[in-house]
């Protein structure tokens, strides 16, 4: 607590440093270079030791042990330099330098105690990473509290300023817009603990860099309270952070990133772009608008509800009122007031149109010998505009989650996809990746003990079904509804994952050879997904380029499956047109396209008039006779008896048996009571 007070004592006072610009001055270039660097390790430190001695992480007990002992040595060598820095030449000894003196004697009591424990307990163990870490950490600090006099000391004015998207100006748009997206990306594999410290390093550090150009003086004056949403941001941050304030948080969220995203863009500073001025405008907006969106892309707080949005909209219409009669009071005692840019023209200028607003509906009163001055219309005109400006940050933060969500499934999916082709590559040896995974099954369907389960619910939608499918054959999958026909189906084809077990076509594992397993199959689903602005032709010849079939061949197929299922006069015509017969006949022609080895087909016959469901029916039975599969479910009996050669019949998710058709002739079983008999 000694260090910490006695640092922040000197942390509200100026410093005859800051008018130094260029080198020139009353110390020399390599002082200046020092004596800046000093400044910016210690500002560092005071936020890693505090936050050190919260959280308990070791690379902050490593700072405090083995840097924080360093610097404030060295600050105490070099105490007459720091307080000339601070003081200006022939700085006189007074109640500034004890207490930098006592901040470094604190400081170095401290971390000579830390450094003794760790000795003591010979806490050494993988000491070379630990120590790589501590200044790779140590080194990201820095960077967060990074020194705000020593370009202007050192170099001087540049002659740009950070307006109007000059170079300056776009560079520190893309560090505000840069830097969440690479501290996110650095720290979303982290635990939780070091997810939280380094949210929680980053608001001390936006606390401590925001007080770096107030004193004592300048803020207890009306136009030093730190009142602008900007400002707030500051500490509010800090205090949604330390002690996990969800309200507070969300008002940051919502409200402070609007405000501070309109300040980067339409910046309110004309002074270099090297001045002190400038330095701290810009990391405390850079700092109030990136720290609330960490909090929630590191999942320290969650994504918020429209509710939080709308209580986020209450807390800043407080906020504005309160603004609004500040505004009007304070100016009486200091006409410099302009908290949140109402008194100011600074907008006015910005947006020309809104001049008359402003000057023209005046509400004019006197208090106590006070004079009021509200603008009104410009005030309400004002809130609306900001109110609108956070509903459409909602819009962007529900998109950036739904990208971010879609993406966080693409690396999921192909992190398994990874682990796949490993385990593939490991189980094929030396044989190509495109040959089936077993070749012993080259001529059939086989389901191994597959079992499937949505998200993350303990409830099986289907459970150990293992099967066999030669070809040849016609072979029935059938089952009451939501008996896990579909489910075992979307596996199969390849449109849902598999929980468990193994699928495999054509002696292609469906999960890791998902692409040549596909190419052996023609699927019909129950929907009638078609693209219905396509004429039948052309969508059934966008799926002969996904299965890269011939020209010639393609065409041979169109005419003989249009004239057999009389579409012919159909074909050129928009789906949207076709009655369900006629959709699910282009459906089937389009699976067919390919002369798939596997043909499968789900719930094929619903809603079909009798002709229809017959010309399909003579399909299936001509596709199996040319040593082909059928695969298709239905709880349609009869169909099931008239074509099929072996069918399973699945209840409540589980395969109840596996009978051939002619077996239950001979045995004078009625399919009708067997299929009964499971419901």
């Amino acid at each position: 607590m000694i260090y910490l007070s006695c640092f922040l004592f000197g942390l509200f006072r100026s410093d005859a440093l800051d008018g130094i610009a260029g080198g020139v001055g009353f110390l020399s270039l390599p002082e200046l270079i020092f004596v800046n660097l000093l400044r910016w390790l210690s500002a560092t430190l005071v936020v890693a030791v505090p936050v050190g001695a919260f959280l308990k992480l070791d690379v902050l007990k490593n700072i405090t042990a083995f840097i924080l002992p360093v610097v404030c040595l060295l600050n105490i060598i070099f105490l007459n330099l720091q307080m000339t820095a601070r003081l200006g030449p022939d700085p006189a000894f007074g109640v500034r330098t004890v207490m930098v003196a006592l901040e470094n004697a604190a400081g170095l009591g401290l971390g000579g105690f830390c450094l003794f424990r760790k000795i003591r307990d010979r806490d050494f163990e993988r000491i070379g990473r630990r120590i790589g870490l501590m200044f790779g950490i140590f080194g990201l600090l820095m960077a967060a509290n990074f020194s705000q006099t020593l370009f202007y000391n050192v170099f001087g004015e540049i002659g740009a300023e950070t307006t109007d998207f000059s170079l300056v100006h776009r560079l520190a748009i893309y560090v505000s817009v840069l830097a969440p997206l690479l501290i996110t990306w650095f720290l979303k594999d982290k635990s939780y603990e070091i997810r939280y410290g380094a949210l929680l390093l980053l608001s001390v550090s936006a606390f401590v860099s925001y007080f770096y150009h107030y004193t004592f003086e300048s803020i207890i004056q009306p136009t030093g309270l730190p009142f602008h949403l900007c400002n707030t941001a500051m500490f509010l941050s800090a205090i949604a952070v330390i002690f996990k304030q969800k309200e507070v948080f969300y008002f940051t969220y919502m409200v402070n990133v609007v405000g501070a995203f309109c300040a980067i863009l339409l910046p309110n500073v004309t002074d270099d772009a090297f001045s002190l001025y400038s330095f701290h405008y810009w990391i405390n907006h850079w700092y109030a608008f990136f720290l609330p969106i960490l909090g929630v892309s590191l999942k320290i707080f969650e994504r918020p509800t429209f509710k939080l949005v709308r209580k986020g909209i209450v807390a800043f219409s407080v906020y504005f009122g309160l603004m609004i009669v500040l505004n009007a009071w304070l100016v009486n005692y200091d006409p410099g007031v302009d908290y949140f840019f109402l008194n100011s023209n600074f907008l006015v200028e910005k947006f020309t149109f809104a001049r008359s607003i402003k000057e023209d509906f005046i509400l004019t009163f006197t208090l106590n010998g006070l004079t009021f001055n509200i603008y009104w219309l410009y005030d309400i005109c004002f809130y609306a505009a900001y109110i609108l400006l956070i509903f459409l940050t909602w819009l962007v933060y529900s998109y950036l989650y739904k990208v971010a969500d879609h993406y966080k499934e693409v690396l999921v999916l192909e992190q398994a996809d990874r682990l796949q082709i490993r385990k593939l590559r490991a189980q094929m040896g030396d044989r190509p990746l495109d040959q089936p995974v077993n070749p012993e099954g080259v001529d059939m369907i086989r389901i191994n003990h597959f079992a499937k389960r949505y998200g993350r619910s303990d409830r099986y939608a289907v459970k150990d079904v293992t099967l066999e499918v030669h070809d040849g054959e016609v072979f029935g999958f059938i089952g009451h509804n939501g008996a896990g026909k579909s489910t075992t189906i979307k596996s199969l084809v390849g449109i849902q994952s598999i929980t468990e077990g193994s699928m495999e076509i054509c002696g292609y594992d469906i999960s890791r050879q998902p692409l040549e397993a596909k190419m052996q199959i023609g699927y019909v689903s129950d929907n009638h997904a078609v693209y219905e602005h396509l004429t039948g032709r052309e969508y059934i010849g966008y799926v002969a380029d996904l299965y890269r079939v011939p020209a010639e061949e393609r065409e041979a197929r169109i005419a003989k499956y249009a004239d057999m299922f009389k579409l012919t006069d159909a074909l050129d015509r928009e789906i949207r047109g076709y009655s369900h017969g006629m959709k699910q006949k282009v459906m089937v022609i389009a699976a067919l396209i390919h002369n798939p080895k596997v043909w499968v087909l789900d719930e094929p016959l619903t809603g079909l008039d009798p002709t229809s469901a017959f010309q399909i029916k003579e399909c299936m039975r001509e596709h199996a006779a040319n040593g082909n599969i059928v695969f298709f479910s239905s709880h349609v009996i009869e169909v099931v008896e008239k074509i099929c050669d072996r069918i399973a019949i699945i209840a409540k998710g589980e395969i109840k048996g596996v009978y051939r058709m002619e077996d239950l002739k001979k045995e004078q079983v009625s399919l009708e009571e067997l299929y009964m008999s499971f419901a």
